[in-house]
Formats: structure tokens, C-alpha cells, sequence
């Protein structure tokens, strides 16, 4: 079989990893890598055996599939052009910053009948998949995703940016449709919300709690999860997934715990967590989780399938997030001398570019003074 010819349109950060990882592949051939920038497009021929262009057009007719990872405002327009010549696409999280443009690819990837995967990439962590497998039907599930400040992904707040990754999770897990979304958010960097808390509740009475910040000076990327057979704790970053089973004697209501006698009460106490609720620790095999994510979209074009992630769940996730920023947007603040509604702290302009280094400076001079 022939191998499959693949572009990558951006290269900064994520479109270096996924060229990188793509020219490993044995059955793919990187074709290009799309950039305006002339210092990315040279930083790749210095790293890859491959080629770049400016202009991502001059691939229509070289390539059979691409991967988009540029930034999020771009994502809509590019996967059309790309999409009305019948080109394969992977477009990296979110799928668009609007939910409009979402639901306009979900319907060009019907008519075009091309397979279009979304870059939600925690579906393919071993961790989150064997935690699924041990609480049973999902329930309450509260999610802390959290980051340093980059400068990355400045082009979208921090709902789209990181929020969007458990959004997805809860939203393919739950039974039901959301029908409820509460939520908070705060600018501290300007244009976007930089730290939300969300609760969202679905029609089968699910709920989930999540909490994304990109200003956090811990990061942490964990969630518990609460389910009909147990409960699993995630740390993603360790790839550790802890599970308390609930045995069926006790779903069942079949001890009276409020009757034990004393010494009944003290073995519980003393064995909660070994013999009453048994607890176990698993270390997850760890696996490059972009690297599945496009064995699984290069595996649906050659089997002519869906991906694991559709373009559909990823319109799903966009929705969701829109509600987040919705709810963010409207909630009231109350000062004593103003109001404040949303995000963003909106007071006085941003001072000059040009007295930036000054603030900084005096702020360093104060610190070192203390």
C-alpha cells in the first residue's frame, strides 16, 4: 500500500511535534510543512528530511491529508480550503473559536466525505482510559487543569486553551446532554479570561467541575472521577491512576454500618481502605499520546472509518466552551465604588508597550528591597 501523503500547516510548537512525530511513521510521507515565518520554515529543514512553504495553497494537489496546528482563529479557513478539495484533516484543539464555524465543518466533512480528526488528545491517555474502565458509569467529576503563563495560544482565553481538554473528557463520558452551565472567570493578563471554574450539570444527572488556569504558579493536570462501581483519581502528569472499589454489599445496603458494635466500628475505621473500600495504585504505561492520536486518524482514511474523535465531538466541545465563556461573560461582580461584569478588569487602558520594562524593573527592585 502506498503510503500516505501528509502536510503539516504551522510550525510552531505543536506543528514542529507532529512533523517530528509524522516522519517516524513508516507509512506516511511528509510531504511539507506550511509556514509564513522564513525562521520557522528554516528551523524545520534544520531538524526534518522534508519540505517547506509559505503558502499552505501550493499543497492542494501534493497532499492526501494534513494536520492543522496553527493558531485556533485560523483553524475554520484553513480546513475548508483544504477540506473542499477533498483533503483528509486533523485540526488541533479546539476545532474552531466559534460555534458557528464548527457546525459549518461538521457539515462540509459530510459532503465532502473526508475523514476530519480533532486534536482533543487526552482521549489517547492511557491513564484517563484505564480509570473509565474501573468507576463504572460516570456520575461527579472534578478536573484542575493548570499552567504557568507561556505566551502560547494568546489568540484564545484559557476556556479554549486548556478548559477544552476535560470539556471533551466529561462530555464523551457523561450519559446525558449538558443543560446547565455556571461559571466564573478572570483576566489578569488582558483580551482573555486567564483562570475559570465551571460547573456544568447533563440531563442524566451528571456534573462536572472543572478548573483551568494558565497564570498558576503550580501546574497540575489531575481529576477525580465518581462512578456507579467506584471512584479513580488522575494524575496525568505522574500517569497514575488511584481506584477505590465499592464492593456490591455495599451499593446493596446490605450491612447497617449505624448498628456495628464497637469493635466492628474499629476495624472499619483501622481498614477503610483495604478491606471495606479496597484502594489500589496503578502506574500507567506511558504512551506519546500525539502520536496515537495520528496512527488513529492516519488508520480511519486507509479503513475508511471515523476517528476516535470526530469532527462532531469536537463541534460538541466548542458548544460547551461557548456556554463557559456565556456564563463567565455575565456574572456580576460587586465593588464598593463600581460593578464590574465578566472577565476582564477593564478600569484604565494598558499602559505603552514602551513603559513595560520600567514596570518590571521597579517590580523586581521592590521585591529584592522586601
Amino acid at each position: 500500500m502506498s503510503k500516505l501523503r501528509i502536510a503539516v500547516i504551522g510550525a510552531g510548537n505543536l506543528g514542529k511535534i507532529h512533523a517530528r512525530l509524522l516522519s517516524q511513521q513508516k507509512n506516511v510521507n511528509l510531504v511539507a510543512v506550511a509556514d509564513p515565518s522564513p525562521a520557522a520554515q528554516q528551523q524545520i529543514l534544520e531538524q526534518l528530511d522534508t519540505t517547506t512553504v509559505s503558502d499552505y495553497q501550493k499543497l492542494f494537489d501534493q497532499v492526501d491529508a494534513v494536520v492543522i496546528a496553527t493558531p485556533t482563529r485560523m483553524h475554520h479557513k484553513i480546513a475548508v480550503d483544504f477540506l473542499e478539495h477533498g483533503i483528509h484533516t486533523l485540526i488541533e484543539k479546539p476545532l474552531t473559536d466559534s460555534v458557528s464555524d464548527a457546525h459549518e465543518l461538521v457539515s462540509l466533512a459530510e459532503r465532502s466525505q473526508c475523514v476530519v480528526s480533532v486534536g482533543h488528545v487526552e482521549q489517547f491517555n492511557p491513564a484517563f482510559q484505564a480509570a473509565i474502565e474501573k468507576v463504572g458509569q460516570p456520575k461527579f467529576i472534578q478536573a484542575n487543569r493548570m499552567s504557568g503563563y507561556t505566551f502560547r495560544s494568546t489568540d484564545i482565553g484559557v476556556v479554549h486553551d486548556l478548559m477544552i481538554h476535560d470539556i471533551d473528557l466529561v462530555n464523551s463520558v457523561f450519559a446525558g446532554k449538558l443543560i446547565e452551565t455556571r461559571a466564573i472567570g478572570f483576566s489578569m493578563f488582558g483580551g482573555h479570561e486567564d483562570m475559570t471554574q465551571a460547573r456544568l450539570q447533563f440531563s442524566c444527572g451528571a456534573v462536572a467541575n472543572l478548573t483551568a488556569s494558565r497564570c498558576s504558579f503550580e501546574p497540575q493536570r489531575n481529576m477525580q472521577i465518581f462512578g456507579t462501581d467506584g471512584f479513580a483519581a488522575i494524575d496525568f502528569v505522574e500517569s497514575k491512576v488511584t481506584v477505590v472499589n465499592v464492593p456490591s454489599w455495599m451499593k446493596n445496603r446490605e450491612i447497617d454500618f449505624f448498628q456495628l458494635t464497637s469493635q466492628q466500628m474499629d476495624f472499619v475505621r483501622e481498614n477503610l481502605f483495604s478491606d471495606v473500600l479496597p484502594k489500589q495504585e496503578l502506574m500507567i504505561e506511558r504512551e506519546n499520546a500525539i502520536m496515537q492520536e495520528q496512527k488513529d486518524f492516519i488508520a480511519a482514511i486507509k479503513d475508511g472509518r471515523s476517528p476516535h474523535v470526530s469532527v462532531a465531538q469536537g463541534a460538541e466541545a466548542v458548544s460547551i466552551a461557548e456556554t463557559v465563556l456565556d456564563s463567565v461573560a455575565s456574572h456580576r461582580w460587586e465593588q464598593r465604588d463600581a460593578q464590574m461584569t465578566g472577565p476582564l478588569p477593564g478600569i484604565k487602558p494598558v499602559k505603552a508597550v514602551d513603559a513595560i520594562p520600567t514596570i518590571l524593573s521597579q517590580s523586581s527592585a521592590a521585591r529584592r528591597a522586601a
